[in-house]
């Protein structure tokens, strides 16, 4: 069965939440959040804290906003009430909108109430024990040159940002029809038939943030990847949706929804993602170095790579990590536009540096530990469980260098129903200087879609069997049959 997704309504049955009952999501890793702590400014990295400076001028006047106090549901107590307006007719809101967060983001509510406000730069805010209403959409102008030359430099990977968002104790509430528009038809064409494309900027980054919550928020049409969650601590995803289509391409062409990610972490630490839909090309939810944890429950997704843990230790000599991580009550699907390409899936790089960054690199170690994946359901994926301990993406590179150090462990996986598209089921492809151990699959059922090569229904390659492991099927085979899948793995 293949899903397709509408870009509205947002959610088919959206979940409504008082103002403060999104904190209580249900994972003991954001207790923290109830109890409002300030922010740990000692925690952010001094290497992007041009990326936390506010813009905008407090002093301007702005003509669409208005300014009063009154009683806050989400504080408690009395706070600002701002109200901005669209300027309407096409014209550009962005001044408008970075001047009223500079003059509203501390101790105030926020209500962004038009259709449409036009945004044509990049922007930056911080919001401290504030709330931003946005029941309209922030649309983000398709000049790709324009966007290319000053989009914020991320650093990691040579990526871009469009909107970076700062701060402590703070809400982003798309009220179930609102969010970011990102215009991603002109860059899908762009980029089409090449990953990675450099200059694509990511539409919503969590910088720096302490006691976040995003919720009832839409993304559609994400220039690259639609979230991020930078060098941040105690962050919840309520109730989002990501949305990636196109006009042009087929089903068979990946590339043309390449990159358009749902939900990633790097460097950030406490993190719920719940009751999340994603539809696009690419990973659903992927966890980069350095994301400890995190609890991810109640998630669709439809097309693209699954649920990603890594890539990783892709900088030389540099450790990663990966750690603490729960996924539970999953459902994975392709779509009318995208193949499901993975499941979920584990990657890291080669062992040496070949190439640069986004689309070169290796020679990176660190682990991946403690993770428990529970409760999944696959429909017609291409590779529904699978590791790579070799990845590159430089297409001449692949399988000519030596696989890498970084270390997987202790991955438990707990009752899983899936269908592949083709002979391989379960793809553990480990490193000989690095073998996978402790990984333990239970009441796991993984249906071939294909009968013809059984040798590689389960293939484990260097990986330690322990008794009761649920391994007992899975024998190593190195044949490269059904090993390409669009350059993810």
């Amino acid at each position: 069965m293949r899903l397709q997704l509408a870009l509205l309504p947002l959610l088919a049955t959206p979940v409504k939440a008082a103002p403060l009952d999104i904190f209580d999501a249900g994972a003991a890793a954001l207790t923290a959040v109830e109890q409002w702590f300030g922010p740990h400014d000692e925690l952010v990295d001094p290497d992007r804290a041009h990326l936390l400076v506010a813009d905008g001028d407090e002093e301007a006047v702005v003509h669409e906003l208005t300014v009063s106090q009154g009683f806050s549901d989400y504080h408690g107590a009395m706070a600002g009430i701002c109200t901005l307006r669209a300027r309407g007719g096409g014209a550009d809101d962005t001044d408008n909108f970075v001047n009223t967060m500079k003059r509203c983001g501390k101790n105030s509510v926020i209500f962004m109430n038009s259709p449409v406000y036009n945004i044509r730069r990049p922007v930056k805010i911080r919001l401290e024990n504030s709330v931003l209403s946005l029941s309209g959409w922030l649309k983000f102008s398709d000049d790709i040159e324009y966007w290319v030359q000053h989009a914020f430099d991320l650093g990691f990977q040579n990526q871009k940002l469009a909107m970076v968002v700062s701060g402590s104790n703070f809400v982003l509430n798309g009220e179930d029809t609102g969010g970011i528009d990102g215009s991603g038809q002109a860059w899908y064409d762009y980029a089409r038939g090449v990953g990675n494309v450099h200059g694509r900027p990511m539409s919503l980054a969590l910088i720096g943030a302490r006691n976040a919550v995003v919720t009832n928020w839409g993304i559609r049409q994400p220039q690259f990847w639609a979230h991020i969650a930078v060098d941040s601590d105690n962050v919840v995803y309520e109730s989002c949706y990501v949305n990636a289509t196109s006009t042009s391409g087929s089903f068979e062409e990946k590339s043309w929804l390449q990159n358009t990610d749902g939900i990633d972490t790097y460097r950030t630490n406490d993190v719920v993602i719940s009751n999340f839909v994603y539809q696009g090309g690419d990973d659903c939810i992927a966890f980069k170095p350095n994301s400890t944890n995190i609890v991810v429950q109640n998630v669709t997704c439809v097309g693209g790579t699954g649920i990603a843990f890594g890539s990783i230790a892709q900088y030389d000599g540099v450790k990663d990590l990966i750690e603490n991580v729960v996924l539970k009550d999953i459902k994975l699907y392709p779509s009318d536009q995208c193949r499901g390409y993975q499941g979920v899936y584990f990657k890291s790089w080669i062992g040496e540096e070949v190439g640069h960054p986004p689309n070169g690199g290796g020679g990176g170690y660190g682990y991946c530990r403690n993770v428990s994946v529970e409760d999944v359901y696959m429909e017609d994926i291409d590779r529904p469980l699978a590791l790579t301990a070799g990845l590159t993406y430089l297409d001449d590179e692949h399988g000519k260098h030596k696989y890498g150090m970084f270390e997987w462990s202790h991955i438990n996986i707990t009752r899983v129903r899936a269908t592949s598209t083709g002979n391989r089921a379960i793809w553990l492809d480990c490193s000989p200087t690095q073998p996978c151990h402790h990984i333990r699959l239970k009441d796991v059922v993984v249906t071939p879609g294909k009968s013809d090569h059984p040798e590689i229904h389960q293939v484990c390659n260097f990986v330690m069997h322990s008794e009761g492991d649920g391994l007992e099927g899975c024998k190593p085979n190195n044949s490269t049959l059904e090993s390409d899948t669009g350059g993810t793995m």
